[in-house]
């Protein structure tokens, strides 16, 4: 509690009785009278009082009904009010209650009673007070703590569209800047090592001290800077805030992402090595289509050499036989076409294998060119 005086306002339309409560509770609090409802609830607006001490029976208004106002002002709706009457009856305590009071004395009673009674009830104030707060503090922080899980969860959503390392660095980074933190982040993936920070470069010792902790612990605080690191990950937060429940949320959310990252990494690593594995059947692909090209071609050379010997040998053969077949010039002249075009046909269809050497080798640049695009 405060060291200012608590402020209670007394209300009784016997002026003897107010001086007589005044000269009780002066000493322990700061007293306003007043002598009627409609005064009490003027003088609530200039100065707002802790406590109200309530005569019922007062002409014009009575403390009933200046009670129902004071609860139905929100300003106001709160502060205790306790009723002094001389009516005993049950049914009186009841109405009492049912306007808003908080405790009810009846004429006539010890002065110290009265004290005992607002101490109390201002004991009951302070203490609604308290839990309000802590209830608006939980609130708050809940609150507070539902928007910094929804960034977790939008990294993770995002993690799951990540293709490639550079991404999944910008990703961490982003979700890192929208806790205002200033970082740097090193993934070590299965084929290379990759260092980024918020728009520039990685100092070489940030690099040191990411690479450096490997193995290590998760979490290392050194001033206002953390590192988090897996085995795959490093992160190093640079600016963590002074707050320190607010850290320790912070370090909790970073823990998440980092692991989510991990996750995320190791994927793509999973996937890599299933693309270098395609990549590796395909090399071998192509060096068996190398080597079967260099068959066929050793083969066509071949082939188209002895059709060309046979058909020479087979123009020489006729050529010494026409003098003994004592054929006419045109027929001498029909058998040499005929050779011709059997010629001419045998030649195309050695061609042939040229053609689909052709072929082979176009299939082959292209798979070459899908991995120099994948190497890429």
């Amino acid at each position: 509690m405060s060291n200012t005086k608590m402020h209670i306002m007394v209300v009784d339309d016997q002026p003897a009785n107010l001086l007589l409560i005044l000269r009780v509770l002066e000493e322990k609090f700061r007293v306003t009278c007043v002598e009627s409802g409609q005064a009490c609830l003027d003088s609530m607006e200039q100065d707002a009082p802790d406590l109200v001490l309530m005569d019922v029976r007062m002409p014009g208004m009575d403390g009933y009904e200046c009670c129902q106002k004071i609860k139905k002002n929100t300003q106001f709706s709160a502060t205790p009010v306790v009723f002094l009457s001389a009516q005993t009856d049950i049914t009186d305590k009841l109405k009492g209650y049912e306007s808003g009071g908080t405790d009810y004395l009846t004429k006539p009673c010890d002065i110290q009673e009265i004290v005992a009674k607002i101490d109390q009830n201002l004991s009951l104030l302070n203490e609604f007070d308290d839990k309000l707060k802590n209830a608006n503090n939980f609130a708050h922080l809940a609150m507070s703590n539902s928007g910094e899980l929804g960034v977790v969860l939008q990294f993770m959503e995002g993690s799951f569209e990540c293709e490639d390392q550079d991404a999944l660095a910008h990703l961490i980074l982003t979700a890192l800047e929208s806790y205002d933190l200033n970082s740097c982040v090193q993934l070590r993936g299965g084929l290379e090592t990759l260092n980024a920070c918020n728009g520039k470069a990685v100092a070489p010792l940030e690099i040191s001290l990411m690479t450096e902790v490997i193995g290590g612990e998760k979490v290392v605080e050194f001033g206002r800077r953390v590192l988090c690191t897996s085995q795959n990950i490093s992160i190093i937060i640079k600016n963590m805030p002074d707050d320190e429940l607010l850290v320790g949320r912070l370090k909790d959310h970073i823990v998440s992402i980092l692991n989510g990252a991990t996750a995320c990494i190791k994927n793509l690593n999973i996937a890599s090595e299933k693309e270098q594995q395609v990549v590796n059947r395909i090399k071998q692909t192509l060096e068996d289509i190398e080597s079967i090209l260099s068959t066929i071609e050793l083969l066509a050379d071949k082939k188209h050499k002895d059709i060309s010997d046979s058909l020479a040998k087979l123009n020489e053969n006729i050529n010494s036989s026409f003098s003994s077949l004592a054929l006419t010039e045109d027929q001498e002249k029909h058998f040499l076409e005929l050779l011709e075009e059997s010629s001419d046909e045998l030649f195309k269809i050695s061609n042939s294998d040229s053609e689909l050497k052709s072929k082979f080798e176009a299939i082959s640049d292209k798979l070459f060119s899908i991995i120099a695009h994948k190497a890429n």
